[in-house]
């Protein structure tokens, strides 16, 4: 009887082992298939609107309709087609145990600010000016008999092909403003631009409510003209290296070496950038995703600053005519739930 018991209590202990074994790690497991297949649909995303490169294909900087052209920011309400964007954020979000490895809320207290008169821009306009009238080589007293030489016809500057189909990434939503890629480091997305941060973060660029987000600029980010420096905000998610979740590799010197470019296909031109500060901070400490400034002397301080904060020395430079792209993520390592990991980097 007595062995009998002892079995019994053995199995026993052995369930419970087992039952708060499968408790624990079934949250997990659960979260980490969930960002899986999240991030699945935005890789099947990125093989759908990706162009085939089949040559030296070459058409006009990549613009929206003419809708959008006349006014650059993307329209204040979510579409309404099928449902993708419902016009308010839903009530009830993710858990608040996510918020802390989420682009910091704060940085929306932050009003828009207009570009500098100064500013210009560093894509060609989509619209060509016209060619000068033809001369009139004959005599003025046969002019109207027969017309002179004919003049060579007005053409746009060609640009080279975006890898990117933008106007399909468009389509489907009217927030999107460029796709961000760096190569090898699994950051192949689309970006938003909306101050309705509470949406973006909780939810896929599809519409569907997720964990993962979508990459996003606020409103500040001007990319049309463009503004002196854009910043995108992304997840860094614990159980997985989508979102922003690799930017923390660049706390690696060598790593940051060897992913030094970052390119951007935006509806206005495509960019390449060279990273040139890593930077640790607190969201209260600094705002990174300033977008305009007053001088170039306030844009070189803030640079400046940027370079001294940073977590070594890249050797790359900046100069006060430049445009810097900023990508924030979380970073709990630094500074628990207000820790930010800050990636800059300058326009080639």
């Amino acid at each position: 009887m007595k062995n009998g018991s002892q079995k019994r209590s053995a199995v026993i202990l052995v369930l419970l082992f087992l039952i708060g074994a499968f408790m624990f790690v079934w949250p997990m497991a659960s979260e980490w298939v969930s960002y899986q297949t999240d991030d699945e649909e935005y890789g099947t995303m990125a093989e759908q609107v990706r162009l085939q490169e089949t040559g030296p294909v070459i058409r006009p900087t990549p613009a929206p309709t003419e809708t959008n052209a006349a006014d650059p920011a993307p329209p204040e309400e979510p579409p309404d087609p099928n449902g993708l964007l419902p016009e308010e954020p839903p009530g009830t979000e993710a858990p608040e145990a996510t918020c802390t490895e989420t682009p910091a809320p704060e940085a929306t207290a932050s009003p828009p600010v207009e570009p500098e008169p100064d500013a210009t821009p560093d894509t060609p306009v989509t619209e060509e000016p016209t060619s000068d009238p033809p001369r009139n080589t004959t005599d003025p007293g046969t002019a109207t008999q027969r017309p002179t030489d004919k003049p060579a016809p007005a053409t746009p500057t060609p640009k080279p092909q975006s890898g990117v189909d933008l106007e399909a990434c468009l389509a489907q939503n009217r927030d999107f403003v460029a796709w961000i890629t760096i190569p090898g480091t699994g950051i192949d997305y689309p970006v938003v631009r909306s101050d309705n941060t509470e949406y973006y973060l909780h939810h896929l660029f599809t519409g569907k409510q997720s964990k993962l987000g979508t990459l996003f600029s606020l409103k500040s980010s001007d990319y049309r003209t463009p503004s002196r420096s854009i910043a995108i905000y992304g997840h860094h998610l614990s159980h997985s290296d989508a979102m922003f979740s690799t930017l923390l590799e660049y706390k690696d010197q060598a790593y940051c070496n060897a992913h030094s470019m970052i390119h951007l296909d935006t509806l206005y031109g495509a960019r390449d950038y060279r990273v040139f500060a890593v930077v640790n901070m607190n969201v209260s400490e600094w705002d990174a995703a300033t977008a305009t400034f007053a001088s170039d002397e306030s844009f070189m301080r803030f640079v400046n600053r940027a370079r001294r904060k940073a977590l070594y020395d890249t050797g790359v430079q900046v100069t006060a005519s430049d445009h810097i792209l900023t990508l924030i993520t979380c970073d709990r390592g630094y500074g628990g739930v207000s820790g930010r990991l800050i990636v800059m980097a300058v326009q080639e």
